[in-house]
């Protein structure tokens, strides 16, 4: 069942094109990711379904309410996080006293907050943090205090913008459990925006590639892995290799493909790894050359570069 469609969605700012024709869709139950660079246009879209931006063109459903026509509808159902996790509290107050008062403006009574917050707080092991100032909170108790204030009204559908940026690794790692656990026991649907790829992995049943505001392909992560067609790559130093060497490993009957890396390096694309490294080190060996060797596996960030193109910009592992 579709709960989110959108179809040919675009916006710019002046002569800046953020989103140019965006079509996309989300099913009931499903982590659906955006994956993209800084830029990519993650954030437009998210503001625009979350009905924070106005969009040029294009339409959009959301289970069942027109975006143009009803939006405060759409208001009521959906939870949404934006990445201004400082300005997202009253900074004296504690998270039960900031939970309670935005609860409150949803229309909840006491007993109803407090029972939800004492169900994310068990998901999350926050109890001891609740009654502390959010002033003195950490970045990442921060970002967990806002994510349960968007669950409170119990929304079924969750738009989270880049939810873990810039927090360390294991409040992140938190919190990543944290939404997994609550999409897949609650029934929720969640869409979430990343350049983090480990991130979307971890996550995602479903992930969109957008860059240069366009969707460029979707799919399961290892479907869109399997389309880069290698399992592995065998990665060489480039600058350490003569030309005429480098020819001859592309030309292996092992070697499916070659992709050059930022820092230099040559990887080249195989099925079946031992045998390509075997086969790579024979004529290394023939040749007489020496080189840097690493290994590794396919990534997302191979299948965003195989369906979009070489990219300027990084992804965050």
């Amino acid at each position: 069942m579709k709960v989110l469609s959108a179809v040919d969605v675009a916006k710019s700012y002046g002569d800046k094109v953020a989103l140019d024709g965006v079509n996309f869709t989300m099913n009931k139950g499903e982590i659906h990711s955006l994956l993209g660079p800084n830029g990519a246009g993650k954030t437009t879209f998210i503001k625009i379904m979350a009905t924070l931006l106005s969009k040029d063109r294009g339409s959009v459903n959301i289970l069942g309410y027109d975006l143009d026509s009803d939006e405060q509808q759409i208001r009521q159902i959906l939870g949404y996080v934006g990445q201004d996790t400082e300005r997202s509290a009253y900074a004296r107050l504690t998270p039960m006293e900031n939970l309670r008062f935005f609860g409150s403006l949803r229309g909840l009574n006491k007993d109803t907050i407090d029972e939800k917050i004492h169900q994310f707080s068990d998901y999350i092991d926050f109890d001891d943090h609740l009654d502390k100032q959010f002033m003195h909170l950490s970045g990442g108790q921060k970002q967990v205090v806002v994510i349960m204030r968007s669950l409170l009204h119990d929304p079924p559908i969750i738009f989270l913008d880049e939810p873990t940026k810039g927090l360390d690794p294991l409040i992140s790692k938190k919190i990543r459990e944290f939404l997994k656990s609550y999409t897949r026991n609650e029934g929720k649907s969640l869409l979430l925006t990343s350049h983090i790829m480990s991130e979307v992995e971890i996550l995602s049943d479903h992930v969109s590639l957008i860059h240069g505001g366009k969707i460029q392909v979707s799919g399961s992560p290892s479907d869109l892995k399997k389309a880069v067609g290698v399992t592995d790559f065998i990665e060489l130093d480039a600058r350490s290799i003569p030309t005429e060497t480098q020819q001859r490993i592309s030309q292996l009957e092992v070697v499916v493909n070659t992709m050059e890396r930022e820092d230099g390096f040559m990887a080249y694309g195989v099925h079946d790894v031992f045998e390509g490294t075997q086969s790579i080190l024979e004529i290394m060996k023939e040749d007489k050359v020496k080189s840097t060797f690493r290994q590794s596996s396919v990534t997302l960030e191979d299948a965003f570069i195989h369906h979009v193109g070489k990219l300027n910009e990084g992804f965050d592992a």
